[in-house]
């Protein structure tokens, strides 16, 4: 803290763990012995919490449901902790037909897929065929994310052709809590204004 004595207007600087936080204090001037009264320091606020966003904050019965379709042991513990962390009912199919059962009966909003998931299967190509040809009013609720080994993050040509509204690397799974809710956001965006075209021309 700086501090100038008001007899002799000497400037003082004085460590700020030496001196009290709760009460005031009084130091003496070493230039002319003049007695300085220091007030206590103000008490510090803690820093304001930062408000996530209302994604974040979905009750539980409002939460989004996610399928994951991976294979990889490793993969499947860190999905479930971003999806977890982003208010995402998270469920997890073993195979293709595991996935298809699920789908069945549960209506998910987002849908994780590995490239090579249920490899012996062609399990994620099953599953992409079987996505593409249910009705597009449905279809399009869903967000699919391809998790690639060959196409780069953000690689839209390739969703495109792959028939999945997102990619992202492999090497980029450790960016997965951002691009999923960015993912999800442009899907939101992106069908509100479809939806919304729709009911202008009347076919909503």
């Amino acid at each position: 803290m700086n501090i100038t004595c008001h007899n002799c207007n000497t400037k003082l600087n004085i460590p700020d763990h030496k001196l009290p936080k709760d009460r005031e204090s009084t130091i003496v001037c070493p230039k002319c012995r003049e007695k300085i009264q220091i007030p206590a320091a103000p008490k510090s606020h803690p820093p304001a919490e930062v408000k996530k966003s209302s994604f974040y904050q979905r009750p539980f019965e409002d939460r989004l449901n996610a399928l994951i379709c991976v294979d990889r042991a490793e993969l499947k513990p860190k999905l479930n902790s971003v999806l977890d962390l982003m208010g995402l009912n998270a469920e997890a199919a073993v195979d293709m037909r595991g996935a298809f059962n699920r789908m069945e009966y549960n209506a998910y909003q987002i849908l994780i897929l590995e490239d090579d998931f249920d490899s012996e299967n062609k399990g994620a190509t099953g599953i992409i065929e079987r996505m593409s040809a249910i009705d597009m009013s449905l279809r399009r609720k869903i967000c699919i994310v391809l998790i690639s080994r060959k196409f780069n993050t953000n690689d839209n040509m390739a969703a495109l052709h792959s028939s999945v509204n997102n990619i992202i690397h492999q090497d980029d799974i450790h960016h997965m809590e951002s691009f999923l809710s960015k993912a999800l956001a442009e899907h939101k965006n992106l069908y509100s204004i479809y939806n919304e075209s729709l009911k202008l021309v009347g076919k909503a």
